[in-house]
């Protein structure tokens, strides 16, 4: 059968020889190699089992994106589909699966809105951002629901250390941002404070009267505007018995608006959590955590008051690592969560529960090395879950290892997928199941200085799919989807160079109709290269992807496109820089989601303090 991996074979071949793990390589200290979310505990990035990428605070500000989507777009496995760039509505897809198939995490708690399922992404400022890890494959086991993809964590605390940063941002499209960031220590407590604000005019998001997968576009000819202020502060005290307690809290809130009806929406993303953690005795480290999510959005039609959306997750977990003889790290944890809506929609049921046990197993024998784990939920909304994983790892040779894993993942059914009421064109299906995968993986991991070579090819299938079912317009389980595919990627690193290349290679089906999973490109490849020349610096980003479908049937086929962003940096002095950089420098006309366009050509200068 000719499939489009098939078709593409000789490119996933020269895929696979190139590897994957592209932020592996991005670490630059002792502090940006170590991660926490593949495995729940710290280990290096070159020890991890997992299929991993890392995005520094460095990074960041070497890229200087708009925004997340923009920063996330191209990475291994990750697809990233949006209306439109300045807090517009985007979908994040990564290794094929659907935007709620993907949990994601800031600084630990559980984002996204309950109603909808998904994470505003869009609506999460760079600026406020120190890392961020994406670990690809299932992670149900550790996590629960929606980790069918993997899991995307952000994190807003910065690093070790005092200092002050704050840079000033203008450019295209009316575009201006600000951030201002403090950070230090007095005795045992260490403490930080972020601000930062972007507005922007924007553009017309949405050609008008163009036909997509729902029908023509509305005519409304005007600059869809967008504002986002942001703050984040936290503080961690570490006790005379070397425990450590501490706190942070996350909130971004403006507006965004759009074509439509409604057209804007005033929204809030906050995270707030609180921890301490600390020895029991030796070899026994326990962590209390407590948080709370709020993802809000009141929406307006030419100002009017439409409708409100307001949902909460409460959460609180206790995990337990215990270095057990025979070089094992055995972690047991209780996780649990709340949901609630506070809607203009009067949901059926406006609150639920999920409570669960995990363990997690690390086992070093030398060469090899294993993990196995499972994770028992029980949700007040559809019953228990049982999840879980293995993954085994071989060094080769000192400079290449082998793994290779198979998990299993769902995906929890959202409050408007059981309870939102009958309004004569959709009803919630109260008896809807979860959403089931089943993942295998082999991954090579190869370090040949000044070379990090990766690569992965996986299997995913997913059952009991969650689809508008038109007749009864409602939803059901009624589809099944496989999705296969491969990543790699190589970084390179030597003297002033630094180059980056990552490719993805996907081949999904929804086994119902025989079409192709909508909005997922067959290749998509992100190369980026950067040059330093004493005080100077240039770089320059290439993504590119082949043409996809915008709709389950595909009848609505997107393009593919090609998009080269450049930047230049100068350092004019020790704390000052001055950073340029270009967006869509050959100003190509493109979409990722029908009839809506993503922006032109446009410039941006950036003026940055930094203390040592």
């Amino acid at each position: 059968m000719d499939t489009p991996l098939l078709r593409h074979r000789s490119l996933l071949a020269c895929g696979l020889l190139l590897p994957l793990a592209a932020t592996q390589a991005q670490a630059v200290d002792a502090d940006d190699t170590v991660i926490v979310t593949a495995t729940r505990t710290a280990e290096s990035v070159d020890d991890t089992l997992a299929s991993v990428t890392v995005l520094t605070r460095a990074d960041i500000e070497r890229l200087g994106p708009s925004g997340l989507p923009e920063l996330l777009a191209g990475q291994p496995g990750v697809d990233v589909s949006s209306t439109g760039s300045f807090g517009k509505f985007t979908s994040l897809s990564l290794r094929g699966t659907n935007p709620g198939q993907t949990l994601v995490l800031i600084d630990g708690v559980r984002v996204g809105s309950a109603t909808t399922g998904t994470a505003a992404l869009e609506l999460i400022p760079t600026d406020q951002i120190e890392r961020i890890e994406i670990v690809r494959g299932p992670r149900a086991s550790l996590y629960g629901a929606d980790a069918i993809g993997g899991v995307i964590q952000i994190f807003t605390r910065p690093g070790a250390g005092s200092g002050w940063q704050a840079s000033a941002t203008g450019g295209g499209f009316g575009t201006w941002s600000g951030r201002a960031a403090t950070r230090g220590e007095v005795g045992d407590t260490r403490y930080y404070l972020t601000v930062s604000g972007l507005t922007s005019d924007g553009y017309d998001v949405q050609r008008d009267g163009a036909v997509g997968s729902f029908g023509p576009s509305p005519i409304e000819p005007d600059d869809d505007r967008y504002r986002n202020t942001a703050v984040n502060l936290g503080v961690n005290h570490r006790l005379a018995n070397g425990a450590e307690l501490g706190a942070q809290a996350l909130r971004a809130q403006g507006r965004t608006d759009y074509d439509g009806f409604p057209n804007r929406t005033d929204f809030v993303q906050q995270v707030l959590s609180a921890h301490l953690g600390g020895e029991i005795s030796a070899g026994w480290y326990s962590r209390i955590a407590l948080g709370e999510s709020r993802d809000e959005a009141d929406n307006l039609i030419d100002g009017a008051d439409f409708s409100t959306f307001d949902t909460r997750r409460s959460s609180a977990i206790w995990q337990n690592d215990l270095s057990l003889p025979g070089r094992q790290l055995l972690t047991l944890g209780l996780d649990g969560w709340r949901d609630a809506v506070d809607s203009t929609t009067a949901f059926t049921e406006d609150t639920r529960d999920n409570w669960a046990v995990f363990a997690q197993d690390q086992i070093d024998l030398g060469r090899h090395q294993l993990i196995v784990g499972a994770r028992r939920d029980d949700n007040q909304a559809f019953g228990s879950e049982t999840t879980g994983n293995a993954t085994w790892g071989v060094a080769l040779r000192d400079d290449l290892r082998l793994t290779a894993s198979y998990g299993t993942a769902y995906k929890a059914p959202t409050f408007n997928d059981l309870y939102y009421p009958n309004d004569g064109f959709y009803a919630g299906n109260p008896d809807l199941q979860p959403e089931t995968a089943r993942n295998a993986e082999l991954g090579l991991r190869y370090d040949l200085a000044p070379f990090t070579l990766s690569a992965s090819v996986f299997h995913n299938d997913i059952d009991d799919l969650i689809v508008f079912d038109a007749a009864n317009n409602t939803v059901n389980n009624i589809d099944r989807a496989r999705i296969q595919g491969a990543e790699s990627s190589v970084e390179y690193r030597v003297g002033n160079w630094r180059g980056y290349a990552a490719l993805t290679a996907l081949d999904t089906e929804n086994r119902a109709t025989g079409a192709d999973l909508p909005r997922r490109a067959n290749l998509t490849s992100r190369l980026e290269l950067d040059r330093t020349l004493g005080a100077y610096r240039l770089g320059a980003t290439l993504l590119a992807q082949d043409g996809r479908y915008d709709d389950t049937a595909n009848t609505v086929p997107l393009a593919g496109y090609g998009r080269l962003d450049l930047r230049a940096e100068w350092q004019m002095a020790p704390q000052w820089a001055l950073l340029a950089r270009i967006e869509n420098v050959l100003d190509r006309d493109y979409e990722t989601a029908a009839t809506y366009v993503q922006p032109d050509r446009a410039g941006y200068l950036t003026l940055a303090y930094r203390t040592p």
